[in-house]
């Protein structure tokens, strides 16, 4: 005799009531079904349900389900039916899985109805009646079997799924709980663009919603950029109150050290690519009033008790539970504690980490209580706190600088370093600023967005760090020339004016003329840069290409800072043509500019060996150089350091278009302004 295995109508109880822990995660799963169908809209109405006995209804405007979409998808219940087709018809990710958290909601109530109208199928609609009270005259659940009908219609494609005869009612901290997660649930940043809007039928819907819509993103104290790329490197930029950038982090300054706060790379995070953001706020209303904000203070922290917290956004939806009330997953409660004037708090800060995880490397838990615990999940979250670390440091860093040199901090002009002690151990407490009532304020128009102000704002870049540069650039090109003079002795004047040549461009490099950050032109600064290095590139046998873009390419950066980083990566093509020795052909270099993506290209390629000896982002660290380098490695620190002050970013290919290392170096453009 054959057989096969069997369920009792037990499992239902313990797959769907016991599995989803709150009511609202099983109503979530309906809208996030919604949202795989490529629906537009989502509405959830809630009837009677504030006792047992009301009803629940999720209607969507999406493509509905055919009588086979039912059986093999709707019905299957522990198989997602979504892994052979991930993307939607709009191309949409999908983010459905097992059908565990449908099947917590379709236990709510004792009845369900489902109607349906595929977009493949126009002027049809299914029907589905699903009644548990069928269940339990039954051994099995396969004993119960379940019909559906097909009639005509005029409606337009969707899905109504009704519950009918709640089991338990929406008391007032869930309807809290639900109409939060529904207005959360694509996010609260006014900058998302899913296409998608789901809407709760209920007076707490419009209340949650009153609060976010106030928005106090342009109120921040410090906001914190993360982003994590495909090869698992990251990056991080902090920028002021009034959107300036402060500093900015490469991989090697954000991984974590187990041993002393830091790790030798090359360490790369297991994770799928992703951005991390973090405002972070000062709960004070005297820093409200020293800095002339046009907002009202008192509504800041309601703001931030609906919204504070660190936000999990996958493939474009909110993740329950991170970012909930007591959902402290990155620790920023506990690090505060530690330091309290440096670090935000869950009450005093806002996040977003954002992951479309293609290769699927994120997997959610069975109770749809956020993702497993796996390698991929503790990697995404290890960046993000280190993240945060590194912008801590760096705070600390800047009030050490400031302590030090008795300055008063930069954020406001008439504000001293102790009040701001003051302040930000004000934040601390739980009652924000004691003794400070509501002061109510007239409306006035909103400031503008910190990154309008930042458009037309020059990089500030202290003078002393342009200095150094510049001298540090020259001290690198006179131990060149004494290397050479030591190289050739007596063998002519040739050489040894070669070697002098070294010591003018560095002299050129640090002329004080140059240390003001301004509007250039690109092609006219590396153009003049390249001449006077010409005759050295050409003295070694290389022979220069310069091939600029047509029209001007205005960036806002320091002549001497430009400068610095045409000579660097020239004498690093000398010097990588001078390892190589006979075994190289032609020596050359091109420079080439242009503009991409808004943004100003500057490429810089040599035919020389490429990079096969170092790692590519340990090389922009002083001191790391290739085993036959007698070099100190500082020269691609500064043009590291120098295309960080100018906003931009650069990388290297080890083998360009030469055949030899190509330096890309992207810098914003600057508008014309008169």
């Amino acid at each position: 005799m054959s057989t096969h295995l069997r369920f009792a109508p037990e499992i239902l109880i313990r797959l769907g009531e016991e599995l989803i822990p709150h009511p609202d995660l099983g109503v979530i799963e309906l809208v996030r079904n919604a949202y795989d169908a490529d629906a537009t809209k989502c509405i959830v109405q809630l009837h009677n349900a504030s006792q047992p006995g009301g009803t629940l209804v999720v209607e969507d405007d999406g493509d509905g389900m055919t009588v086979e979409d039912i059986r093999d998808g709707f019905l299957l219940i522990g198989r997602s039916s979504k892994l052979g087709a991930p993307d939607s018809r709009s191309n949409r990710r999908r983010i459905g899985e097992k059908g565990l958290g449908r099947l917590a909601a379709l236990r709510l109530g004792r009845r369900v109805e489902v109607i349906t109208r595929p977009r493949s199928e126009p002027g049809l609609e299914h029907v589905l009646v699903i009644d548990w009270s069928d269940y339990e005259s039954v051994t099995s659940v396969e004993d119960v079997e379940l019909a559906v009908s097909t009639r005509s219609t005029s409606k337009p494609p969707g899905t109504s799924l009704t519950v009918h005869r709640l089991m338990e009612g929406f008391d007032n901290e869930q309807m809290e709980r639900l109409a939060r997660a529904m207005r959360l649930l694509t996010g609260f940043f006014n900058d998302e663009d899913t296409g998608f809007a789901a809407t709760l039928i209920a007076p707490q819907f419009e209340r949650i919603s009153e609060a976010v819509n106030r928005g106090f993103f342009d109120e921040y104290e410090y906001k914190l950029e993360a982003h994590l790329d495909e090869q698992g490197y990251a990056s991080t930029i902090l920028y002021d109150w009034k959107g300036n950038v402060v500093t900015r982090g490469e991989h090697i300054d954000v991984v974590p050290d187990r041993r002393r706060g830091r790790l030798q790379p090359p360490l790369r995070y297991q994770a799928p690519p992703a951005s991390f953001e973090l405002w972070m706020f000062l709960l004070s209303k005297r820093a409200f009033d020293l800095r002339g904000s046009k907002r009202r203070y008192v509504e800041l922290r309601p703001w931030l008790a609906v919204v504070g917290g660190v936000h999990v956004f996958h493939r474009g939806l909110r993740v329950h539970p991170y970012g909930d009330q007591g959902s402290d997953w990155l620790d920023l409660n506990l690090h505060r504690s530690r330091s309290p004037e440096l670090r935000p708090s869950t009450n005093t800060s806002i996040g977003r980490l954002s992951v479309e995880d293609p290769d699927g490397m994120l997997l959610p838990k069975t109770d749809r209580m956020g993702f497993q615990e796996n390698a991929a999940f503790i990697e995404l979250r290890q960046f993000a706190a280190s993240a945060t670390d590194w912008a801590a440091r760096e705070r600390k860093r800047m009030r050490d600088r400031e302590q030090l040199a008795g300055l008063a901090p930069t954020r406001r002009a008439d504000q001293s370093l102790a009040y701001r002690q003051k302040t930000e151990s004000e934040e601390t407490l739980e009652g924000g600023s004691a003794g400070l009532g509501p002061q109510d304020q007239p409306p006035t128009p909103e400031p503008p967005l910190p990154k309008q102000r930042q458009k037309l704002a020059l990089p500030a870049v202290l003078p002393e760090r342009l200095a150094y540069r510049a001298l540090a650039t020259a001290g690198i090109l006179s131990v060149a020339s004494v290397r050479e003079s030591v190289a050739v002795g007596d063998a002519g004047s040739l050489a040894a004016d070669g070697a002098a040549e070294w010591v003018a461009l560095g002299a050129r490099a640090a002329h004080p003329d140059k240390f003001r950050v301004a509007a250039r032109d690109l092609n006219e600064a590396i153009g003049d840069a390249l001449g006077a290095v010409r005759g050295q590139l050409e003295r070694h046998g290389v022979s220069l290409t310069l091939d600029l873009w047509g029209e001007p390419v205005r960036v806002a950066a320091a002549a001497s800072d430009l400068e610095a980083i045409v000579f660097n990566l020239s004498l690093n093509a000398v010097k990588s043509f001078e390892r190589a020795g006979e075994m190289l052909g032609g020596r050359a270099v091109l420079v080439r500019t242009h503009v991409d993506g808004g943004q100003a290209v500057v490429d810089f390629s040599d035919s020389g060996p490429g990079v096969d000896d170092v790692d590519l982002v340990e090389m922009w660290r002083p001191g790391v150089v290739g085993r036959a380098s007698d070099s100190t490695g500082l020269g691609l620190t500064i043009v590291r350091d120098a295309v960080a002050d100018m906003r931009g970013t650069r990388s290297v290919d080890a083998h360009g278009e030469l055949g030899g290392a190509t330096f890309r170096i992207r810098l914003p453009l600057w508008p014309d302004q008169d």
